[in-house]
């Protein structure tokens, strides 16, 4: 068991149990950077009221859970029921309860934005509390998302990371919302949005520059801009931005204003001797013999 109460409140906000303070005993969390999977159980109380939080909530019941309460709507959960809450949205219970077992996943709104955005090319999504039936991939993709927190093998993270992903996009496939089956001028905002990183990197390629700095620059999850940019530009991120250089040192090779250790560090590279090396497998010749060439 494991509980972190700091990182579920800041995913969560305020928890609704009145025992939280023996919250080794009422809950189990698993938290990652951007999900947190919070399980309740028989030493559980809940209290009656509502609450809302900055984060999407994905609730499952596991025991009948009557007088939930969503934007002033009753509904009556049952055991394997799943009903999503949105950002802001006050929701809740009409009365104390103990004991109910349940499981709340909350999620960061930026995640569940950029998977929508993906899936439908829209990232205004607004989920209905209509309640719908958890499904077995679900079940496996969660099961797979607490085992990687539990035990901690080498590169959980980034199997966590990616588990999330594929959790948000299957629960926007089963459970109801607003948007529009058709993705809406998808290819076109991607265009754009590559365009503005590529303009970026022709201002600022002497610098350091990741794919974390480059993909909140159009605000968009690192590992589909990766996948996005691939795919318009044959290339990676890396790569491009490696080619670039190697562009503005041949330019610079050829007017013979700077050292060839001046043109490295004006490229970004961390050394004359990387920067030969890089420059020979990309050319074929050194710097040397680049600018001694015709």
């Amino acid at each position: 068991m494991t509980v972190d109460m700091e990182k579920v409140i800041c995913l969560a906000g305020h928890i609704p149990f009145s025992n939280i303070g023996n919250s080794k005993v009422v809950i189990e969390n698993f938290c990652s950077k951007d999900m947190a999977i919070i399980a309740t159980n028989r030493a559980t109380s809940i209290t009656r009221g509502t609450h809302a939080h900055n984060s999407f909530e994905f609730c499952i019941c596991h025991a009948n859970i009557p007088s939930i309460i969503a934007d002033n709507r009753l509904i009556d959960g049952f055991s394997g029921a799943m009903i999503a809450f949105n950002p802001l949205q006050e929701h809740g219970i009409m009365k104390d309860l103990k004991g109910f077992n349940l499981c709340g996943i909350h999620v960061d709104r930026k995640i569940v934005e950029s998977v929508a955005s993906e899936l439908y090319g829209s990232p205004n999504i607004v989920f209905s509390n209509d309640l719908s039936t958890i499904n077995h991939d679900i079940n496996l993709l969660l099961n797979l998302f607490l085992e990687e927190l539990r035990y901690k093998q080498v590169g959980h993270e980034f199997i966590v990371e990616n588990l999330a992903l594929i959790i948000v996009g299957n629960f926007i496939r089963n459970i109801k919302h607003n948007l529009s089956a058709k993705p809406h001028n998808k290819s076109r905002g991607y265009k754009e949005n590559i365009k503005k990183v590529i303009d970026y990197m022709n201002e600022h390629y002497t610098n350091l520059l990741s794919c974390d700095e480059l993909s909140e620059l159009i605000n968009m999850n690192k590992y589909r801009f990766i996948r996005v940019f691939k795919k318009q530009m044959n290339k990676t991120p890396y790569e491009y931005l490696l080619d670039l250089k190697i562009e503005k040192a041949k330019k610079m090779l050829k007017t013979k204003d700077y050292t060839i250790t001046e043109i490295s560090m004006m490229c970004g590279f961390s050394s004359h001797s990387h920067f030969t090396t890089i420059f020979k497998k990309k050319t074929g010749l050194s710097p040397t013999e680049y600018r001694m060439s015709p």
